[in-house]
């Protein structure tokens, strides 16, 4: 079934608001990465909080507790392939600046593009391909003219980080296709945080196992914001996720970057200049054909 799709203007604000989410992760990771928080730690410890908080949440709107068959299979599934590149992603914090890392990311919508021209989830669109290669103008200006990336070059970590990318997508594409029928977005969130956290909960017992109270120190507050943060961020994507697609979805990366640079200029002293004034004009112009290319293809549809 293809997605219903939200109005241009809620969309627009959710893409926006989801890249704002989305942006402020790297900086989260550079955090908990410089407070030596084991990964395994960070998945185990923010998938049980952001589970019970959207279950809890569940629970005030519906009275429902437990979960289908289909519905916990659904969260296996959302959870072994968002570990992986997530994992990756708190782990490549530690050796890239973090508005390298984000830009990285915004390759994402390629990646995604491509996936749903395959599977036959998205038409070719010309306005939607130029969306993507304005989107991506909008971070190569921005990775190009920092001074921390122009002297980077292709390394071994920098192809890595192309890896998580890349998984992202197909994560995105496994939970639009394989959404259950009648599920709700609390539930999709919070089956899903549960399953990551008991998918990497053996591997905090054996590799980073806690051992009381002490093992825990000031950096795991960064980890209880951020898990707080989650929590919106999940009900976010999972509603665009079921109501637009995950090509759509995907667009909030071009929010991202520039949200990246913002909050590492706050938080690590980068600075704020033209280019990154020209990044965000870009991102605009991205956005605003992206969301043409959907009103007129709603439009289309609703004359034939």
């Amino acid at each position: 079934m293809q997605p219903r799709g939200l109005p241009p203007l809620a969309q627009v604000l959710a893409i926006v608001g989801l890249g704002a989410f989305w942006g402020i992760s790297p900086t989260f990771y550079k955090l908990m990465a410089n407070e030596n928080i084991p990964v395994s730690h960070i998945i185990v410890i923010s998938g049980i909080g952001v589970g019970t908080g959207l279950g809890f949440l569940r629970w005030l709107t519906t009275g429902r507790i437990g979960f289908t068959r289909a519905e916990v299979l659904y969260g296996l599934g959302c959870g072994l392939l968002q570990n992986v590149p997530f994992a990756m992603g708190l782990w490549l914090a530690k050796y890239l600046p973090v508005t390298v890392f984000a830009v990285i990311s915004s390759m994402a919508p390629f990646c995604s593009y491509a996936l749903a021209l395959a599977f036959r989830r998205e038409g070719a669109s010309r306005l939607r391909l130029l969306a993507l290669v304005v989107g991506f103008a909008s971070s190569a200006t921005l990775i190009l003219t920092r001074e921390s990336a122009t002297g980077l070059s292709l390394t071994s970590w920098t192809l890595v980080a192309l890896i998580p990318t890349a998984l992202y997508a197909v994560y995105g594409m496994f939970a639009s296709m394989a959404w259950p029928k009648g599920m709700d977005t609390l539930t999709a969130g919070s089956v899903e945080s549960w399953a990551s956290a008991a998918i990497a909960l053996p591997f905090l017992l054996v590799l980073q196992p806690i051992h009381g109270i002490g093992d825990f120190h000031w950096g795991y507050w960064t980890l209880g914001v951020i898990t707080l943060i989650w929590t919106i961020e999940r009900i976010a994507y999972f509603t665009m996720i079921q109501r637009s697609g995950p090509v759509t979805t995907s667009q909030a990366v071009y929010v991202s970057s520039p949200a990246s640079v913002l909050f590492g200029a706050t938080l690590f002293g980068e600075r704020i200049d033209m280019w990154l004034i020209a990044c965000l004009g870009l991102l605009l112009v991205a956005l605003y054909l992206n969301n043409r290319a959907l009103s007129q293809a709603k439009r289309a549809s609703a004359a034939t």
